[in-house]
């Protein structure tokens, strides 16, 4: 996808909101604004949420989630207007097209580009060359960053469950574009897959971490149940198999935040434990209290990231033995 597709999906995404322009929020409100001075390297939640760390000044004071989030509380007059996951993460709709052979449906889309979460780096969108023993990085960095479209899943536990959130990454040539495909309730469980299933049209490789073994096997029996047809990507790059082989003698274990913490440098705040997950979904789903999954939708996302960072970790030069130490006790990871 290049930059006149992201534009042309932005537009889009824009008018959807719009057509449903009283459950959005305000452009005015502090739940609609982005952070462009984030950290690069703790992101928090309040990277989504501004205003969400210590206030000015450092007061103590007990504040609740309405302070950050309008309309959270219960509103003047104890009006129970009903919000949804759309007043804290602006965003639109995915809707089947109008021959859609069957009962059409919608999923809700979440977009924003990483510069507007982290500082812009220069080596965003390049990769060294890879080692020659390694035929996946070595096709990957041949067709180039653009054909890569990583993929994280939020699911429900097991295969027989529901995949509620999607979340994928690429390179526009100019910036990274970070979508999310949430299923507000199971019944778009059905629309996602199929939303999924077209964004990964146009893209020759597919990068996941332990994919092979759990993403893609989970969308291809959610595709059978819903009688979706997925065609991902030809190649398909799990970073979890590159990872245990240049790393396994390195670090305790080779889970993704170990790698994020200990090669990639990078350290989460306000994140939210893997195994709770399933459980806020389904709390959203039979509650209504979309700021709950404010965190699963922050994980996510940096789940996504760090894919790419793992990326251009993996293509760069094994260091010489002993280095690696040398560099951890200078403080000077890799960036």
């Amino acid at each position: 996808m290049g930059t006149a597709d992201s534009a042309a999906l932005r537009v889009r995404l824009g008018e959807l909101a719009r057509r449903r322009r009283e459950r959005l929020v305000p452009e005015d409100s502090p739940a609609a604004v982005t952070r462009t001075d984030a950290p690069t390297r703790a992101v928090g939640v309040e990277e989504f949420l501004p205003g969400a760390g210590s206030p000015p000044g450092g007061s103590t004071r007990a504040v609740g989630v309405e302070e950050f989030l309008p309309g959270a509380g219960s509103p003047p007059g104890g009006s129970t207007r009903a919000v949804g996951v759309e007043e804290f993460l602006p965003g639109g709709e995915w809707r089947d097209s109008p021959d859609f052979p069957g009962r059409p449906g919608a999923v809700y889309v979440h977009e924003r580009l990483r510069s507007e979460i982290e500082r812009r780096r220069e080596h965003w969108g390049r990769l060294d060359a890879p080692p020659a023993h390694e035929p996946g990085l070595v096709a990957l960095a041949a067709d180039g960053l653009e054909q890569a479209l990583f993929l994280d899943l939020e699911t429900c536990g097991l295969s027989s469950s529901t995949v509620f959130l999607a979340g994928t990454m690429h390179w526009n040539g100019e910036d990274f574009v970070l979508r999310q495909y949430f299923a507000r309730h199971y019944g778009e469980e059905g629309p996602l897959l199929r939303a999924l299933g077209e964004a990964m049209t146009g893209f020759r490789h597919l990068v996941t971490f332990n994919g092979r073994t759990f993403d893609v096997p989970f969308l291809q029996a959610r595709a059978v149940v819903h009688r979706v047809r997925l065609a991902p990507p030809p190649h398909h790059l799990d970073l979890l198999h590159v990872a245990r082989r240049r790393w396994r003698g390195e670090l305790a274990d080779c889970r993704l935040q170990t790698i994020e913490r200990r090669v990639c440098r990078r350290r989460r705040v306000g994140d939210v434990p893997g195994e709770e997950i399933p459980g806020l979904y389904h709390d959203f789903v039979k509650h209504g209290d979309p700021y709950r999954l404010v965190p699963v939708f922050h994980h996510n996302l940096l789940d996504v990231i760090t894919m790419s960072d793992i990326l251009r970790s993996l293509c760069r030069p094994a260091p010489a033995r002993g280095a690696g130490a040398a560099r951890d006790r200078a403080g000077d990871g890799i960036r």
